[in-house]
């Protein structure tokens, strides 16, 4: 979406950062600092220190686990102050993003990628004043190899394990008209793909990489001409099978497995993500097992950065170092390999749950990718823009009286921000309710139509009841007559501060109409406050594929711009 101002700020400071790429404590006399049960100095601060950690959603698991622990001890500086330690997983272009612009006031930042880091530090170094980069440190925590996480009965229709599969076996599936009737199973339906935005999630970038590499096999490790049309040619058929975008690869991962093959096929996930599914109290009805495409792949190397920016203290440095020695010490290294990581000590060997068992393989990946020149990513990036599979959004807007005053001047905020994140081919439709339904408005290009659509929502005035499901249902219908197509994503955006009182359809009726194959149409809920009811609408989200988001006023217009990384 070359040109368009309203990308979420997080893609722009990506972008930039892209075309760039190819402190201050003094050292202590003693040990930074010991834990519970050693001896400490007297507490210089009854304060607990506050650190905070940024990381990759794909490690999670690992990371909540030991900050609990680690905070149990409890941990202590040299000066015997306390040190609380709170993480928060982002997609690390989101994060670096936030980073940058000073809305996450981040002490350590450990993203998928060390590639972010240089992108990181040399977004920093573009703004005036900061003269030194940003990430300091960056040694690997553990390692995961990015796959192609697939459904096991799926991945032996085409020939796994036998032989090795990659991007080509699975763009055969999803150019078949009959999908996977061409393999002798049509009650699965059409090939269906997720994968993270790449101006998100480092996931995301490397996957779009991937696949243009696979282009054309030959031409090295990871060589890609993006000038080539049959580069994009194969990026555009591939990303034509997508279900949707998204920001979170843990994200996928969740609802991959919580849905089954009837939301996706396969999803580029890392491989601990895989090992992960197999431990969930609730398995899924399929096994997923870690394709490593025989194109080639990537190693996620989790760096851990400690930040050196105005907000980090000597005091917070100190404190990272203390949680990085915990992080990489052998116990923590052997839990994470528990968890299905590949430790960054070799001395930790290769065991289960790495293995078959657990569907993947410890002897992979065989074939490994060099990540290309900052040229060529940032043209690549510009590559995925113009082929990746544009939208046809409806977006539900809840105008009822309780939404006067602030409650509607900061939704009205959040749907334009909304906009703004879509790009300009994708198509929007306005639908306002109350205790009615009105006339939709469009549909009109997100690009062109920008202007027109936010002259509707600035001038929408709050009054009347509330017929959400009814709403939702219109939407639908709409998207349904509509005509749409296979190649557009299709999704209704809901958003509503109350209970439905006023709809002739009743919410268990609007979920068995939701969710069609055959539509392939998405539905996103979003609870404004605190008197939607979030277990009707996380239900109906589920029930058409889409995901349940809650916002107030303070928040809203975030939980907007997260919505529009679907897309």
């Amino acid at each position: 979406m070359v040109g368009s101002r309203g990308r979420a700020r997080a893609a722009a400071l990506v972008l930039a950062a892209l075309t760039l790429i190819l402190s201050g404590c003094k050292k202590p006399k003693e040990e930074p600092g010991v834990v519970a049960g050693g001896p400490a100095a007297p507490a210089a601060s009854s304060t607990p220190l506050e650190l905070l950690v940024v990381y990759g959603s794909e490690k999670e698991a690992w990371f909540t686990a030991e900050l609990t622990a680690f905070n149990a001890t409890p941990p202590r500086l040299a000066s015997g102050r306390v040190v609380r330690v709170s993480g928060e997983p982002m997609g690390s272009g989101e994060a670096m993003g936030a980073i940058i612009d000073g809305t996450k006031a981040a002490h350590v930042f450990s993203p998928a990628s060390g590639a972010y880091l240089t992108l990181l530090n040399q977004a920093w170094q573009t703004r005036p004043g900061n003269l030194k980069p940003i990430a300091q440190g960056g040694e690997p925590l553990v390692l995961s190899p990015l796959v192609i996480g697939i459904w096991k009965p799926m991945a032996e229709a085409l020939g796994w394990p036998q032989r090795p599969l990659g991007w080509s076996d699975l763009l055969k599936v999803a150019r078949d008209p009959r999908g996977w009737g061409a393999f002798e199973r049509p009650e699965w339906g059409s090939f269906k793909l997720g994968h993270t935005s790449p101006e998100y999630s480092t996931s995301g970038l490397l996957s779009v990489l991937a696949i243009a590499a696979a282009a054309k096999p030959a031409a090295g490790r990871g060589s890609v001409d993006v000038a080539d049309p049959e580069v994009g040619k194969f990026l555009a058929a591939v990303e034509d099978s997508v279900v949707h975008y998204g920001k979170s690869t843990g994200f996928f991962a969740n609802k991959m497995l919580a849905r089954g093959p009837g939301y996706l096929s396969a999803a580029v996930l890392y491989e601990n993500l895989v090992i992960e599914s197999y431990a969930r109290a609730t398995p899924s009805e399929l096994p997923l097992i870690a394709l490593y495409p025989v194109e080639g792949t990537f190693w996620a190397d989790h760096p851990y950065a400690i930040l050196d920016a105005p907000w980090v203290s000597a005091e917070h440095r100190e404190a990272a170092a203390l949680l990085q020695r915990a992080l990489r010490d052998r116990p923590a290294q052997e839990r994470a390999v528990a968890l299905g990581f590949r430790s960054s000590d070799p001395a930790i060997p290769v065991t289960s749950p790495i293995d078959a068992a657990h569907g993947v393989d410890p002897l992979q990946p065989q074939n490994l990718l060099d990540v290309p020149d900052a040229p060529t990513l940032s043209a690549l990036v510009d590559l995925w823009r113009a082929s990746k599979k544009a939208a046809d959004v409806v977006l539900v807007f809840d105008k009822s009286g309780s939404m006067e005053g602030q409650a509607l001047a900061e939704a009205k905020r959040g749907a334009k921000a909304f906009l703004a994140g879509l790009d300009p081919r994708d198509r929007v439709t306005l639908m306002f309710f109350d205790g009615r339904i009105y006339p939709a408005v469009g549909p009109m290009p997100a690009g062109a139509g920008r202007a027109e659509l936010e002259a509707r929502i600035d001038g929408v005035v709050a009054a009347g009841g509330t017929a959400l499901y009814d709403a939702i249902a219109a939407a639908v219908a709409h998207l349904r007559k509509s005509g749409g197509s296979s190649h557009r994503i299709r999704a209704v955006v809901a958003m509503t501060d109350g209970i439905d009182e006023n709809s002739r359809l009743k919410a268990a009726a609007l979920r068995r109409a939701l969710g069609r194959e055959e539509d392939r149409i998405s539905v996103f809920t979003v609870a404004y406050g605190a008197n939607a009811d979030a277990g009707i609408l996380t239900s109906i989200a589920d029930a058409a594929n889409g995901s349940f988001s809650r916002g107030d006023v303070a928040s809203i217009i975030q939980v907007f711009r997260d919505l529009a990384a679907y897309f």
